[in-house]
């Protein structure tokens, strides 16, 4: 493959990410399906297809749909459950972090990106932590749009 393909490549991975996290913002302002299904089934197609276009594709790549879509339907507001069990904002969002970086696992495992891994939790854990219980940015489309970028950003460069 050309050097100019492996970055067009790279423009579609980016591409992929912001249509992804766009859908994610949507569904935090109606219809959380587009949250919980419609942002997890375009990033694994497109991971999909992009690692087809590469020649590495892993049937393994399709569990990072299910995992995904679990992670984006965890409730985090204050209403939640989870936030009613755990009684603690920075601990909640803390576990959110932690459920998005590991929806990344079957892809770590097919194309053994343990250490970027490493970074994907400690960023997932980070930007979901700190927007949500410190709430710096100007707004929750903000927040959440960032959130879903997180989830992804690492995750379109393991393959």
């Amino acid at each position: 493959m050309t050097e100019t393909t492996l970055q067009w490549i790279q423009f579609f991975k980016l591409l992929l990410l912001a249509v992804s996290a766009t859908c994610y913002g949507f569904g935090g302002v109606s219809g959380k399906w587009k949250r919980r299904f419609v942002a997890p089934s375009i990033a694994t197609a497109g991971i999909a297809g992009l690692s087809l276009w590469t020649g590495n594709f892993s049937w393994l790549c399709l569990l990072f749909f299910p995992l995904l879509s679990a992670a984006y339907s965890i409730g985090y507001g204050d209403n939640s459950k989870l936030m009613k069990l755990l009684k603690n904002k920075v601990l909640v969002r803390a576990v959110v972090g932690l459920a998005l970086g590991f929806a990344a696992l079957p892809i770590v495992i097919a194309y053994s990106a343990w250490l970027l891994w490493a970074l994907h939790i400690s960023i997932c854990v980070a930007v979901s932590t700190i927007s949500g219980a410190f709430n710096p940015m100007e707004s929750a489309r903000a927040e959440e749009t960032m959130i879903a970028a997180a989830s992804l950003l690492t995750v379109l460069f393991m393959f």
